[in-house]
């Protein structure tokens, strides 16, 4: 209340003196009003006087009171103006007032909204912030994984470097084993080729097809003119670990004869120069002969 009075101390003090001319003018107004008028009161004291000379005093009293009339309703007139100028000087302060109000209304509208984008703003740059500091996460996170990645790859390349240099060793020792076996098979044909020549293959089939025969034991069935073909799947000592009869003029019983007659020559008879050995060795059985 007291900060109100010291800024508006102009509006109060004219409030103040337009509310004392209004008791002003009542109470002139009621002792105006209730006055005897002049020309009464003499009409009544008068006891002999001339008519002439009262009428003159009537006439200068009426005129009097004419003038009393006038200057009090100047008066009135003047005091409503000034009741109105100040009605009006109060409206129109009052008015001025009401702007500033809304004028400091506005600008406290103004300054929370300042305050309240400003609060926004900042939130916003926290997000940001926020945003921003989540992103580099990701990106140094995606930067580890990229470089574990290439670690992974340069290793598995050097894995893969360190393999095919074994491989390659490897095929360079197998390389070597082939061609020491290329020239030990080449030897060995040549051995087998010369004892072809030498008659000593037919030599060592001959042996091991008496060697057959002699373990056979002839079926009741076997007929005049048999021959079969023996495939047998034998081991460098001669042992038999395989026999099949293939193409046959005998019956089932005749095979199965054949077959045990070559598992009891087993082992077979070794040929007299290792190349001649054959691990499948194909023998054409024909007993007559």
């Amino acid at each position: 209340m007291g900060v109100f009075l010291r800024q508006h101390t102009g509006i109060v003090l004219l409030s103040a003196v337009l509310h004392g001319l209004v008791v002003g003018l009542l109470i002139y107004a009621e002792r105006f009003t209730g006055r005897t008028p002049v020309a009464r009161q003499i009409a009544i004291e008068a006891t002999v006087v001339d008519e002439s000379v009262i009428q003159r005093e009537i006439e200068r009293l009426e005129r009097l009171e004419q003038e009393e009339l006038r200057r009090r309703q100047e008066q009135e007139r003047v005091a409503r103006e000034q009741v109105e100028a100040a009605k009006r000087e109060l409206e129109t302060e009052q008015q001025r007032l009401e702007v500033a109000r809304r004028e400091q209304q506005e600008e406290q509208k103004r300054r929370e909204e300042e305050a309240r984008q400003a609060q926004l703003r900042i939130a916003d740059l926290r997000e940001e912030e926020k945003r921003l500091a989540v992103e580099e996460e990701k990106r140094r996170q995606e930067a580890e994984r990229q470089l574990r990645l290439e670690e992974e790859r340069l290793a598995k390349l050097r894995e893969q470097e360190e393999q095919r240099r074994q491989r390659e060793e490897e095929e360079a020792v197998r390389q070597a084993a082939l061609e020491a076996e290329l020239q030990q098979a080449l030897a060995a044909e040549d051995e087998r080729r010369q004892a072809e020549e030498a008659g000593l293959l037919d030599e060592y089939i001959r042996l091991i097809e008496n060697r057959i025969q002699q373990n056979w034991i002839r079926p009741a069935s076997a007929v005049q003119g048999l021959e079969c073909v023996v495939n047998v799947i034998q081991i460098p000592s001669g042992d038999v670990i395989d026999v099949r009869v293939g193409r046959c003029n005998g019956d089932e019983a005749v095979v199965r004869s054949i077959e045990a007659a070559v598992r009891r020559a087993s082992p077979l008879p070794r040929p007299q120069t290792p190349a001649l050995f054959e691990r499948n060795l194909q023998v054409v059985f024909h007993p007559e002969e």
